[in-house]
């Protein structure tokens, strides 16, 4: 692929633009029903493949997470220097065969491998959305579209669970079995299909219906070799890992309760799965919008009252909340009251994780915007995603005993992860305000 060429400055944002964010919105939140589904398959899959939770979880985080974190940099690379469009549309069809094949699988290794190229394949996403999203806004108006970005995706996360739990709801009433192409299929195979085909419709759209926006010359003139990339962050080694494991830390408890929640009202409350799936959905849609949205006009105003690190403090009031709720939440009596509590566990977190993200739309430059964004998002799948579920299901089995072992596990994990992620969030502060301080940024 030819470099794309460079234009004198992004246009006043208009139909196309926002048509461009709201398909790749829609590709955001169906990558995130595609990478969550197995939590609300436990069951069946445990059955079927003669597998542990552990294993369950290596499934469902670190499978997914090595390889989506790794290549995640190359491939934010290839979004800074080539074309964006093909790269999104080359990562959606391999993720969405990937999902759509997981439903004929026939061992746990065949499954594992099929995870790995959706991971592949959900890599070369958001590098790429964000960085096409800094082009066709200016930098004043950057925070609102990649806010609706994160949100959309905070949004298919906790869909994917409302969706799951249709189907399992319609294959136990006996409407899709009944389907005379459907005869045969297991409710998880079922389950894979569905959430698998949509994906690829979209890419279709996308395909025929935007373009690649050109790249703003005040930003990025010329790529960057790698070596001043890697010195670049080795300058401002504490902003970034500051900012990026404080991330890592937050994410850490968003994937354990995202893996383990539906299995934590199914065990220690005695729920359907169906019930978990949509109680569980439909608290994480409203929280996670409403986080998101809320947190980042929490830093706005704090910015034009001239806090400079206004971004900072939002994260850090997001985290200790959110931190704080996820360690009441799994010990609460009631299934009503643990479901308030990760609602405002969801809220908080949420937006911290949304912060962090609108903040490298301030303070990386343009030529390197993706490569930042694919080294947070590195950092809070490998941190968060890669250990976040066996971590709790290693608690789980191996610390706490019977099946009631994961509302200790899950509240343990996040009253570890507390003061770290609050303690690193802060320690970036005073970089933070450097660097937005300065005339080039």
């Amino acid at each position: 692929m030819p470099p794309v060429e460079h234009v004198p400055a992004p246009p006043k944002p208009g139909f196309r633009a926002w048509w461009t964010v709201g398909l790749l919105c829609g590709l955001y939140i169906i990558s995130y029903i595609d990478r969550i589904i197995p939590s609300l398959l436990v069951g069946p899959l445990k059955q079927d493949f003669n597998v542990n939770d552990f294993e369950i979880g290596l499934l469902f985080g670190g499978a997914f997470a090595i390889f989506y974190g790794l290549l995640g940099l190359p491939l934010a690379r290839v979004a800074d220097t080539r074309n964006r469009k093909h790269l999104v549309l080359a990562g959606v069809a391999l993720w969405g065969l990937c999902t759509t094949f997981s439903g004929i699988a026939t061992s746990y290794g065949i499954l594992v491998s099929l995870r790995i190229g959706l991971a592949i394949g959900e890599a070369a996403l958001s590098p790429a959305a964000y960085s096409m999203i800094g082009d066709m806004f200016p930098p004043e108006r950057r925070a609102l579209p990649a806010g609706i970005y994160a949100a959309a995706g905070s949004m298919g996360g906790y869909g994917s669970y409302i969706v799951g739990a249709a189907v399992i709801t319609a294959l136990s009433s006996g409407g899709l079995a009944d389907l005379p192409f459907l005869a045969g299929f297991k409710l998880w195979q079922l389950v894979f299909f569905t959430v698998g085909v949509p994906g690829l419709l979209l890419c279709a759209v996308f395909f025929l219906t935007t373009r690649e926006p050109g790249r703003h010359s005040a930003e990025t003139s010329t790529t960057q070799p790698l070596a001043e990339v890697i010195a670049y962050f080795r300058h401002r080694w504490q902003l970034y890992l500051g900012l990026f494991l404080g991330a890592g830390g937050v994410n850490l408890i968003v994937f354990a309760y995202g893996a383990w929640a539906p299995e934590l009202f199914r065990r220690t409350y005695g729920w359907t799965i169906s019930q978990a799936g949509f109680a569980f959905g439909a608290t994480g849609i409203i929280a996670a919008a409403a986080g998101t949205i809320s947190f980042t006009m929490l830093a706005e105003f704090l910015r034009k009252r001239g806090r400079r690190d206004g971004l900072v403090l939002a994260a850090l009031l997001a985290s200790l909340t959110g931190c704080t709720a996820a360690i009441a939440a799994p010990l609460a009596p009631e299934a009503s009251q643990a479901l308030v509590g990760i609602a405002i566990m969801i809220f908080a977190l949420s937006g911290c994780s949304n912060l962090a993200v609108v903040s490298v739309q301030f303070i990386a430059p343009g030529e390197i915007r993706a490569t930042a964004i694919a080294l947070l998002f590195m950092c809070t799948t490998m941190i968060g995603l890669g250990l976040g579920p066996p971590v709790v299901a290693m608690l789980s089995e191996g610390v706490f005993s019977g099946t009631g072992g994961l509302a200790p596990a899950l509240s343990l994990l996040a009253g570890v992860t507390l003061p770290l992620s609050a303690g690193l969030v802060m320690w970036s502060r005073q970089p933070y305000i450097q660097q937005v301080s300065r005339p080039e940024q």
